[in-house]
């Protein structure tokens, strides 16, 4: 009988912690759910924003004619790929220039106060833009709007290894048809966009959206607007232009190109002066980006692009026009010790060689910006190694125009001061 009773209580015993394990998988599979909700949540979100930020031919429209009407800083998405937003702002400034600025990023700091009055440039750099894309750039130009384009600045950007990579030009159509056709965009695959939309820098854009949105008096409004609006609502800059943003991130900070072409850099800072020495020994080492295409391409220039620059250049001078080459700027020291260096020093050597040696043959100037401190340019004047901002700039053209407008001759080849 007693043995009978005592039978249940190992039960009884167990009951509390089977209780407590089922409770413990309720616990993590809600837990798992929510986490599950929260993730589709957010990959949902960053899909949406993912697609205006790929870009459509109606947003390069929009955004360059909001630029036409207000003359204030815009781009249209994605800022990896410019070129249907310039072509129709080109298209659109024509009447008001005669000159043209063709490179990649490091040319974006030219501004159009860079130039003498005579002189109406529009800055068409681009991101990453090879110079086998310039190239094809400026035959389009010559021969479609010779009449007005009489200025070609071109950019040399032999220090991230642009003249060594092999291959003819590229022809290219600039015309605003193109630009808005639905080819001038990037495709995009959906496992891209997927992963692009559970990367955290993705994920972090998301939360100071909805951050900034919510804090905003409109509320609820203000989250409609910056999840499905096509841009945002026009605001200033610090310097009093009018801004719009087209694309889903760095909302309200400026960014974008200006109406003259130029970029603002403003989602970045100047160099710390106290990091030169690091900044200059890091850009000099043989695994940096800029030694490594320098010591592979053994300083050997494509000819290809060279024959294509000479054709370029007649083509423009039998239309009465003129074709200027420029090597944007380094940050101060960095090209002199990369020309010192024993791993690149000899590529470097060579290729100033050969360009000197081609343009003093072909009758064309290059302008040597690489050494930009012999030109006066400091180290918080630009956003890094190789991206000069607009006061370098106008301290290096300052010093070509007054040569070149005193009536003392630039002779063709390499010019810097002194030479």
């Amino acid at each position: 009988m007693d043995t009978q009773n005592a039978r249940p209580l190992p039960d009884a015993v167990a009951s509390p912690d089977a209780a407590a394990e089922a409770g413990s998988r309720r616990y993590n599979a809600a837990l798992l759910i929510g986490l599950g909700l929260m993730l589709a949540v957010v990959v949902g979100l960053n899909l949406l924003l993912g697609e205006r930020a790929a870009g459509t031919p109606e947003l390069v429209k929009a955004a360059s004619d909001w630029q036409h009407a207000t003359g204030g800083v815009t781009y249209s998405p994605p800022i990896t790929a410019n070129r249907p937003f310039k072509s129709l702002r080109l298209a659109d400034r024509l009447p008001e220039i005669n000159g043209v600025v063709l490179g990649a990023s490091t040319s974006m700091g030219l501004t159009a106060d860079a130039f003498p009055p005579d002189v109406r440039i529009y800055n068409f750099a681009q991101t990453a833009n090879p110079l086998h894309s310039t190239i094809g750039e400026a035959e389009y130009i010559v021969h479609h709007y010779s009449d007005q384009v009489k200025w070609i600045f071109l950019a040399l950007d032999w220090s991230v290894g642009m003249l060594y990579r092999p291959g003819k030009p590229n022809t290219l159509d600039l015309s605003p048809a193109a630009a808005v056709s639905p080819q001038a965009l990037p495709s995009v695959s959906f496992l891209r966009k997927l992963e692009d939309a559970i990367s955290w820098p993705r994920v972090r854009n998301l939360w100071s959206i909805l951050r900034l949105a919510w804090r905003s008096p409109s509320g609820i409004a203000a989250v409609k607007r910056a999840l499905f609006d096509a841009s945002s609502t026009d605001y200033r800059c610090p310097d009093g232009t009018p801004a719009r943003d087209f694309d889903t991130i760095n909302r309200g900070m400026c960014v974008g190109f200006r109406n003259d072409g130029s970029a603002t850099f403003a989602d970045g800072r100047p160099v710390d002066p106290a990091r030169v020495d690091e900044l200059v020994r890091a850009g000099a080492a043989p695994d940096s980006r800029y030694s490594q295409p320098i010591v592979q391409g053994h300083g050997k220039i494509n000819p290809a692009l060279l024959d294509g620059l000479v054709r370029l250049s007649n083509e423009l001078a039998a239309k009465g026009g003129r074709l200027v080459l420029f090597a944007p700027p380094l940050i101060p020291g960095l090209e002199r010790t990369l020309g010192a260096s024993a791993h690149a020093g000899d590529a470097v050597k060579r290729t100033k060689a050969a360009l000197d040696q081609w343009a003093k043959r072909e009758g064309l100037i290059i302008i040597d910006a690489g050494a930009s401190e012999r030109f006066g340019c400091t180290a918080t004047e630009f956003l890094d190694e190789h991206h000069a901002y607009p006061a370098c700039y106008r301290k290096i053209l300052r010093r070509f125009w007054e040569r070149y407008d005193s009536g003392e001759s630039i002779k063709p080849g390499l010019w810097r001061p002194g030479v």
